[in-house]
């Protein structure tokens, strides 16, 4: 499910005129120039490095984990789309139905056949041009899109790639010096107990560009341990290699039934561990019985549903000896209008310095 990434991107690359019809401001995303000048890739923050993943590749040139923000919560949209879908679908099936019944003279009735062919097709028509037309925005975060956002770490180019669909900002290329995590630390917060993924960020002040790229990676966890250690891995993976480290369990990027088992099982497992009293916990497990299958099941439907594209080929390359390095991710990628958008909002990243209270200007006013 891609919509974290849809309104972190739909909210840095709105156009001006949509911001107003929408009553929407700018707002104002202050950091200290101690948060945006640190090096987070020089600090250990574990010394139990553990690869949570799930993790697609691990070699001696990149690591590669799974993207994206909400994976717990796959598989309710896949159910509403198909829902929706089943509409023009069923009319299509009757119209189809009675159609061949006439045409096999098993309907005594011919003008009214006629009639509900022709009301049915039209009907059906008409709802899958709304389908397609609109609903597309709603049922493309979970279905005929991106299978898995994936976010590569070359350890050769010392660059983190990021592989999402376009209407989340598309692939990205970023240096790793300037990956900045998000859930602890100088620029993050105690996510303990949130159910959320690992976030990382990229920092306009440190990147260049006018505003920032952020991207979850990894599980859904409510162990805020589980954050450090798992960028702990990453970073010593980045710095000095795969001497020492676990290894990691690789994954299939091909649908499997047991994908969306785990990260639905879950949060359901907390709940119910703290349920308040013995019979709220009695009274969850025929909830569970019921939600885990559906949950499950959609999710299963909507990675059949989608495909993983491969990554374009000079970062399929990149690290091998007599390749290019990637360029990192300009302003001048976008197109002109989504340039001018993200221009617009280039001044919520504002850095302030901490010992005079003042906006420091780098560049991105």
């Amino acid at each position: 499910m891609y919509v974290g990434e849809f309104l972190l991107w739909f909210g840095s690359a709105m156009k001006s005129e949509t911001r107003k019809k929408l009553k929407m401001g700018y707002n104002n995303a202050d950091m200290t120039l101690k948060e945006v000048q640190k090096d987070y890739t020089q600090e250990s923050v574990s010394d139990n490095p553990m690869p949570l993943g799930p993790y697609y590749a691990y070699n001696d040139r990149y690591l590669e984990i799974r993207g994206g923000m909400f994976e717990n919560f796959r598989g309710i949209l896949t159910w509403i789309s198909l829902l929706m879908f089943f509409i023009p679908a069923s009319g299509a099936y009757l119209g189809l139905r009675i159609f061949l019944r006439i045409y096999n003279n098993d309907s005594n009735n011919i003008g009214s056949g006629v009639f509900a062919i022709f009301f049915f097709s039209v009907m059906s028509l008409i709802f899958s041009y709304l389908y397609i037309r609109y609903f597309r925005y709603i049922y493309r975060f979970e279905l005929f899109t991106i299978r898995h956002i994936r976010v590569r770490f070359n350890r050769v180019t010392r660059q983190v790639y990021i592989q999402r669909p376009k209407y989340c900002g598309g692939t990205v290329v970023f240096k790793w010096e300037h990956i900045m995590p998000s859930n602890f630390g100088e620029s993050g917060s105690d996510m303990g107990g949130t159910n959320m993924v690992n976030l990382m960020s990229f920092h306009p002040y440190k990147t260049g560009f006018p505003i920032a790229h952020s991207v979850g990676i990894g599980k859904n966890t409510y162990n805020p341990q589980d954050y450090k250690d798992e960028w702990e891995f990453i970073r010593r993976y980045m710095e000095h290699g795969r001497d020492n480290l676990p290894k990691p369990r690789l994954s299939t990027h091909l649908p499997m039934p047991f994908h969306g088992f785990s990260g639905h099982v879950s949060p359901m497992i907390h709940a119910a561990k703290n349920a308040p009293t013995f019979w709220m916990y009695i009274l969850l497990i025929p909830v569970f019985l019921i939600l885990l299958p559906f949950y499950t099941v959609g999710y299963f439907i909507s990675e059949c549903l989608c495909w993983q594209p491969r990554w374009p080929k000079v970062i399929r390359q990149a690290g091998k000896q007599g390749k290019p390095v990637p360029k990192e991710t300009t302003l001048s990628d976008y197109p002109p209008k989504v340039q001018k958008a993200i221009l617009d909002s280039r001044l919520e990243w504002s850095v302030r310095d901490e010992k005079t209270g003042k906006l420091v200007d780098y560049g991105n006013g």
